[in-house]
């Protein structure tokens, strides 16, 4: 994201805005067609303001369970050319993160690469492989017996799928 990029979002100038946009690679519609939306709280505005400009946030971080010092060395990273967003700004969005996306906290579980299936649910390689394949060819998991069945079908040992049915609180659909 260059200040340009923020400039003309901030100038309101809309085509030239979905252009660019558009021109980098970015969906116009990232946050209306996301298929789960990011948590209300203080600093999300900032957020969907900020990141969206080179990510669907939404799917930037639905996989993350990091620490604040996680997500500061996240935000310094990727803001690191950006002079234009104030360290306010900066601050708002760690806070956010480190609010809505912590150990422990919910698992987007169609938002999920999967890796990140692999490292926040604990499953070798090939069966969060086999979990986001089912999830692309059947769709969204609407419910944990959804997950269960594609579980099943993806033959996870038992201890796997029974610590994953022990998760069924932190998982979000």
């Amino acid at each position: 994201m260059g200040v340009g990029v923020r400039a003309v979002r901030a100038e309101g100038q809309g085509l030239a805005a979905a252009a660019l946009l558009v021109c980098c690679g970015l969906s116009v519609f990232g946050f209306g067609a996301a298929a789960q939306s990011l948590p209300n709280s203080p600093g999300k505005d900032t957020f969907e303001s900020v990141c969206s400009l080179c990510h669907d946030a939404p799917a930037a971080v639905m996989g993350k369970l990091w620490t604040k010092a996680q997500w500061e060395a996240k935000v310094a990273e990727m803001l690191q050319e950006e002079t234009d967003v104030t360290s306010q700004e900066r601050s708002a969005i760690v806070e956010y993160l480190t609010a809505n996306f912590k150990p422990g906290g919910k698992i987007y579980i169609n938002r999920a690469t999967a890796k990140d299936l692999e490292i926040l649910l604990d499953l070798s390689a090939r069966d969060a492989e086999a979990v986001a394949r089912y999830r692309a060819e059947h769709g969204r998991f609407k419910s944990v017996s959804e997950l269960e069945d594609a579980l099943k079908s993806a033959a996870l040992p038992p201890k796997d799928a029974a610590r994953i049915s022990a998760m069924k609180g932190r998982l979000e659909f």
